[in-house]
């Protein structure tokens, strides 16, 4: 049930004896919300006054009180407390009469809201009374803006879970082209494509000044996926436009990338578009044969970008993991894609594992699938497979398998936990790990529920000890050239799944630096972060790390003592390693999308 709800029921919920009457003309209540009050006290729903008049005279009269009972009214009859017959009204310990917070045209948005945004909503209303203006206020549009426009309908856009409500109700508000289009179809871009298109060709049309206007919104569209580039032929566009183009020097990328730098994050969704954007610069860098002039340049922003992400990890990371955006944290995938399986869809997850934003985005374009919605998570920290990758399956954080985290054998047996926990049928549930070898079977999924852990990437990650990041982006752009994932993809739309794509955790191309020699004492020495059995151990290493205690994370109940390598470091000598475990931008957001080939 709704906050705005509750907080118009007052003591109603707390009542352990006697009788309420609440009066509900307007349709406040809906079953689920009837159903939650249901588990404090007695309902009775009556709908005429003739319902009522029996109610009270052969049930409330009698004594049928215990527990305490609420007198649901819902009918138009009874609008306000002197509606209601004399006796009632005097014999009722208390009366509510219920008020949508919000004018009629927004109420079917409210009711499909998350908590967050239905208290922006009701705030708003509360200070403003157009709908325009209230939901300008509420969403933090302003209307007949191009770019503000647009920026917004982009950021719905990046939301898996934008309700089509509220997309109506933009419908209604926003008065310029480009971000009318998306909003009149409900988040569809195909207008959008094909203005795209048209200004890199031409150089006009109707809609681009958008483009101009919000440029950090273009990049994020290509970024996720979700808009196509294309060949550029006109003359006089800005030079960020390079980036929407098709095989645009690399050096020319990065230095575009590089100007078109998102503001400084606040919140996650701020982080997610700034891991996103990195994924590209880095990406870029690695596919060039040899390092581009301006790779230094790439990573130096790298470097001041990462130092505020662990800053913000060590304040937001804890109340980031109980978020209530879609997929904030790797934990939620399972449950969120319940409420799909809920809805009546068959679901597909694939989770590449190792896989971060600067594979990501090669990888989908290698690999020619079709992205309907995309957005980032958090990874479990530290981001080790046994950890992470068993928080997705598990759908809960690590500090409820704290018995098996450092070992993956349990991770199918809590994938179909999860689901039976669901009302799955076991026979509905299927899980395969495979290699994603081009010479090996493709995996086929059956049931309503299907998981496929592909361990490609980090094979790759793993064997990339010559060229470092630039061997690694060689390997996966080959991989995703075989088709195994464009065959995985494409089986599973054609047998009407849902199918997502995630990862466990990202990747760092790391520097070397100091290894301690201990011995046995360490419990797990990776290349990014050594696990110690206890904190006098960890402490005694402090001087070769970072020590932090990461929320979600029972150190004590899993005697699991992470010290992390600061910076750009890891835990090795010679050249440069692919290497995961740490805090960096680079492996604690990874991409999750719904694709289709």
């Amino acid at each position: 049930m709704t906050n705005w709800i509750t907080s118009q029921m007052g003591q109603v919920l707390t009542r352990t004896s006697g009788v309420s009457v609440m009066l509900d003309p307007e349709g406040v209540l809906d079953e689920h919300a009837v159903a939650t009050i249901a588990e404090t006290c007695r309902v009775i729903r009556v709908d005429d006054w003739v319902g009522l008049r029996r109610v009270w005279d052969l049930d409330i009269r009698r004594g049928q009180v215990e527990p305490h009972t609420l007198v649901c009214v819902a009918s138009a009859e009874f609008a306000a407390t002197m509606d209601l017959p004399w006796d009632v009204e005097h014999e009722a310990d208390e009366v509510i009469r219920l008020r949508w917070p919000v004018p009629m045209e927004l109420r079917a948005l409210l009711r499909v809201s998350d908590p967050i945004s239905a208290g922006k909503l009701t705030d708003a209303a509360g200070r403003q009374t157009g709908i325009a203006d209230i939901v300008a206020l509420a969403y933090g549009v302003t209307l007949g803006d191009p770019g503000a426009e647009f920026d917004t309908v982009v950021r719905l856009r990046l939301n898996p879970e934008t309700p089509k409500e509220l997309w109506d109700v933009l419908a209604g508000i926003l008065t310029t082209p480009a971000a009318r289009s998306v909003a009149d179809g409900r988040g569809d871009l195909t207008e959008v494509q094909r203005t795209w298109n048209e200004w890199l060709r031409r150089g006009d049309g109707e809609g681009a000044v958008a483009f101009v206007a919000a440029p950090g919104a273009v990049l994020g569209l290509l970024g996720a996926g979700l808009l196509k580039h294309a060949p550029i032929r006109a003359i006089g566009l800005p030079d960020w436009a390079q980036v929407g183009a098709i095989d645009p020097d690399s050096e020319q990328l990065i230095a575009e990338l590089l100007g078109a730098q998102p503001s400084h994050p606040e919140d996650l969704a701020g982080w997610i578009a700034s891991a996103s954007w990195w994924g590209q610069v880095r990406s870029a860098v690695a596919a060039s044969p040899t390092p581009p002039g301006n790779a230094d340049a790439a990573w130096l922003a790298w470097e001041q970008l990462d130092v505020k992400f662990r800053r913000w990890l060590r304040t937001s990371y804890g109340p980031s993991l109980l978020s209530a955006a879609p997929f904030a944290a790797l934990h939620q995938v399972a449950p969120r894609l319940a409420r799909r399986v809920e809805d009546g869809a068959k679901v597909l997850l694939i989770v590449i594992d190792g896989m971060g934003f600067a594979q990501w985005h090669p990888l989908r374009k290698a690999a020619s699938l079709t992205v309907l919605d995309a957005t980032g998570s958090l990874a479990m920290i530290p981001t080790l497979t046994s950890v992470s990758r068993q928080a997705i399956f598990a759908g809960t954080l690590p500090r409820d398998f704290a018995e098996h985290i450092s070992t993956t054998q349990a991770e199918e047996r809590r994938w179909r936990s999860f689901w039976t926990g669901h009302g799955v049928a076991k026979s509905d549930i299927s899980y395969v790990k495979t290699l994603g070898s081009d010479d090996g079977p493709i995996p086929e999924a059956h049931g309503r529920v299907a998981a496929v852990v592909v361990n490609a990437v980090d094979e790759i990650l793993h064997g990339a000890d010559v060229l470092g990041d630039r061997q690694v982006a060689a390997g996966v752009e080959l991989w995703a050239r075989t088709g195994f994932l464009t065959n995985l993809v494409s089986v599973a739309t054609g047998a009407g799944y849902e199918t997502w794509i995630t990862s466990d955790h990202g990747n760092l191309p790391t520097l070397a630096g100091p290894v301690p020699r201990e011995g046995q004492v360490v419990e797990q020495a990776g290349i990014r972060v050594r696990i110690y059995p206890n904190a006098t151990l960890r402490q005694q290493a402090a001087d070769h790390g970072e020590i932090w205690d990461p929320p979600g994370l029972d150190v004590e109940s899993a005697n699991y003592f992470p010290l992390f390598a600061p910076g750009r470091s890891g835990y090795h000598t010679g050249s440069s390693r692919v290497g995961h475990g740490g805090m960096s931008l680079d492996e604690v957001i990874v991409p999750v999308a719904r694709v289709t080939a």
